[in-house]
């Protein structure tokens, strides 16, 4: 199958239904590039608690089934019950925080994750603390664990440097892409006003070593912009990889209303 020009927007395809709506875009999945500086870094204090606490829950819980570090791909499924509201919390940025907690201490690397969703569950006022429960499977021996916390979920901050008059850089090539990205939804006039809670995306790309939330970020925020997902609303969040040839190369992306 003839591939898209990396210079020119992805093929895009978008089909409604009563339900939601399904897109395609027919080019190699790009993934966000964390930002880099040469300078000394300062990390969010309650981004590090919140990581923390989470990576001590999981270990526990790995050892609770006397089980060891998982080094096969995996699915992780986190639920969130809390008084906060969807427009007070980006899930895929608390996602992206777990997982960097999970990194190392309990998977070997986070590349291995291949199925993951998050959803936010609405609290009751009589008990406003934030419960957050996780399940990690490997899906090769369907081995699990799974844990909870009490705590307020936090996303994951980029970290600031110690000079001030330094800057975090991104690479160009990140922003070459969501342009890109962004292109091909402009040119491609649905005629739809409609926003969506619930956002799952499945990325087949050729690339095992990609990171299924780095992918994730490079087009949420792209359909946020583009009117497509509410921040006010959003309650679900999946994302999917999946290893195929070079040539098979694509995102899916279902959008659906509650």
């Amino acid at each position: 199958m003839k591939q898209a020009n990396p210079l020119h927007p992805p093929e895009l395809k978008i089909k409604e239904n009563q339900a939601g709506m399904i897109m395609q875009l027919i080019h190699e999945p790009k993934t966000l590039e964390r930002p880099s500086t040469n300078d000394k870094l300062i990390q969010y204090h309650s981004m590090m608690y919140f990581q923390q606490l989470i990576m001590k829950k999981a270990r526990a819980a790995l050892r609770a089934k006397s089980l060891s570090i998982f080094k096969n791909d995996i699915a992780v499924e986190i639920e969130i019950v809390s008084v906060q509201s969807p427009n007070s919390l980006k899930l895929e940025l608390v996602l992206k925080s777990i997982f960097d907690a999970l990194n190392k201490s309990v998977i070997t690397d986070d590349h291995l994750i291949s199925n993951a969703q998050v959803w936010l569950y609405s609290g009751q006022k009589r008990y406003p603390k934030t419960k957050i429960h996780v399940r990690v499977e490997d899906l090769a021996t369907r081995d699990y664990f799974h844990f909870s916390c009490e705590i307020p979920a936090i996303e994951k901050r980029e970290a600031v440097t110690y000079n001030i008059a330094s800057t975090m850089h991104r690479h160009a090539s990140s922003a070459a892409e969501i342009k890109l990205i962004e292109q091909a939804f402009s040119n491609l006039q649905t005629g739809s006003t409609k926003q969506h809670e619930i956002c799952h995306m499945l990325f087949l790309t050729s690339d095992p070593k990609k990171d299924v939330d780095n992918m994730l970020l490079m087009y949420i925020d792209v359909l946020r912009r583009q009117g497509y997902l509410s921040r006010a609303d959003n309650i679900g969040i999946g994302m999917y990889k999946r290893h195929v040839d070079k040539s098979d190369e694509r995102v899916h992306i279902n959008l659906v209303s509650k």
